[in-house]
């Protein structure tokens, strides 16, 4: 019997006799342990902004307005409801009946300390341009406040909805470091409340009664859900296997493969319009020039055989959508007329004898570390047409300084496109601040015209001319979705989110 078979029978036994215990111990206390892959010690998406963290946050702040990815509509929250005033301003009556958690009550001064903390120039965090536009806020009363951003902005409410979540101004303020608020002050409106958090014990939020009750929107069908550190992905499906953890989220496909035979779990997976996609420095912003040559840029992504790719190496592949630029067509205003270039390796090794590299040449291929696996796939098929790349994974905090810094070459990351559904929060995130690899004056030119463009059917044309670009070009190349793809205990069922079709978060997980 080959050995890797032997360790999965040999763990699934292990099931029968140790987790049964321990399952049943943590359904009666109402807990459920969930693995973090990435530790982190705060959950606050301004000063933390990452994903892992991200689907805690979602669940413990509150926020004026939500944006229900079900029916693709507003609806109110902490606002009662809004009205638009004049092209740049908006009005909202907020409710009167709120509390933190801390106990203090919700006003509009708490709305308006928390926008302007955020824009204040003197605050330096990741994705500061999110957060600059507001012109002014003014508290007209205790539950209304008038918002008035600097220019007409087509995403005014949605931004809002995906982007602003309000502090407890009495418990902020008085904080001498202000960046500490999500590590050990957090006081919130939403589903779930912080009870306990550190990067090497983990996270702990349990369920915020008042706010279930209040907003019909919002549940928490577990009363404590835990954050258990375990980055070692072999380390995670122990824990699993012998109770310790009641759900992990698979990054390979080996996982997948493995797992599925076990009786005592169940595998479930969602679609999240979650990006992979390739950058190429086609800038030339790093000490490697190559993609300065568009042939070059075309070899590598004709090198790609993206069908095999998803279908062997990535979890939840076969489902996955297969994007033809960097939105998909659910995002607002996403549009194209072109499609990246298809999996062509005799044309590919033409185009790099045209550029005069018909030996090859060497390259350091920079991976987020989940998608490693995925990568030297993809290194693989390069190899094949004489790109030699060598792949280096890193975990997020050093891809995303070296990125930032202009140090790769080319880099496979991934992206939440549904962190806030507008293709103008795409344009700013793969080509504005340090991410931009192409510095191209014609996508620079439609993300700014998009910005101030009202008209959504002329916005979508500009944003066309943008998305076109990057095919011709080829300097992104969206790899395709990654879905989320769970394996959990068969005690535990995994449902859509509430009002989010592309993210899970603690809301989401039942005792059976």
């Amino acid at each position: 019997m080959p050995k890797h078979k032997f360790v999965l029978l040999t763990a699934t036994a292990l099931v029968a006799q140790l987790a049964t215990g321990p399952v049943f111990a943590q359904k009666s206390k109402d807990e459920i342990r969930l693995t973090i892959l990435d530790p982190f010690d705060k959950l606050d998406s301004y000063h933390f902004p990452a994903n892992e963290p991200g689907q805690y946050t979602r669940a413990m702040y509150g926020k004026l307005l939500i944006y229900d990815e079900h029916e693709a509509k507003l609806k109110p929250e902490l606002a009662k409801s809004w009205k638009q005033v004049n092209p740049t301003t908006f009005e909202f009556e907020l409710r009167n009946d709120v509390n933190f958690t801390s106990g203090n009550k919700f006003t509009a001064e708490d709305v308006k300390y928390t926008m302007e903390y955020i824009r204040d120039p003197k605050l330096k965090i990741r994705f500061k341009g999110r957060y600059r536009w507001p012109k002014n806020i003014e508290v007209l009363s205790p539950t209304k406040i008038r918002i008035t951003s600097a220019k007409p902005k087509p995403d005014f409410l949605m931004t809002l909805a995906y982007r602003y979540y309000i502090y407890d101004k009495a418990i902020h303020e008085k904080l001498a470091n202000k960046a500490l608020y999500g590590a050990k002050s957090a006081s919130t409106t939403g589903a779930y409340k912080l009870m306990s958090i550190s990067a090497n014990k983990g996270v702990h939020i349990q369920r915020n009664d008042a706010a279930v009750k209040m907003f019909p929107h919002l549940r928490a069908p577990i009363k404590n859900v835990k954050g258990v550190p375990i980055p070692d992905e072999q380390t995670q499906v122990a824990s699993l296997l012998t109770g310790k953890v009641h759900v992990i989220r698979l990054s390979t496909q080996d996982q997948v493969r493995n797992l599925s035979n076990n009786p005592d779990l169940k595998i479930t997976p969602f679609a999240t319009r979650f990006l992979s996609y390739i950058t190429l420095d086609a800038a030339g912003r790093s000490k490697n020039k190559v993609f300065k040559d568009l042939r070059v840029r075309q070899a590598f992504f004709k090198a790609i055989d993206r069908e095999k790719i998803l279908n062997t190496f990535m979890p939840g592949g076969k489902i996955a959508v297969r994007p033809n630029t960097v939105c998909f067509d659910e995002n607002i205003a996403c549009s194209y007329t072109t499609k990246p270039l298809g999996y062509d390796p005799a044309g590919a090794k033409k185009l790099m004898a045209e550029a005069g590299f018909p030996n090859g040449f060497d390259l350091e291929f920079g991976v987020y570390a989940p998608l490693r696996q995925i990568a030297e796939a993809i290194a693989g098929e390069l190899r094949k047409v004489g790109i030699r790349a060598t792949v280096r994974s890193m975990p997020l905090p050093v891809y995303t300084k070296r990125r930032g810094r202009g140090e790769l070459t080319a880099l496979l990351a991934r992206y939440p496109t549904f962190a806030q559904p507008n293709t103008a929060n795409l344009m700013n995130f793969f080509f504005g601040a340090n991410r931009d690899y192409s510095k191209d004056p014609v996508i620079q030119a439609a993300r700014k015209a998009g910005l101030g463009e009202m008209d959504l059917e002329k916005r979508k044309a500009i944003y066309q001319k943008a998305m076109d670009q990057v095919n011709n070009q080829s300097y992104i190349y969206p790899l395709g979705e990654q879905p989320n793809v769970f394996v959990h205990i068969n005690k535990v069922e995994i449902r859509p989110g509430a009002f989010s079709s592309t993210e899970t978060r603690p809301t989401d997980y039942f005792w059976k």
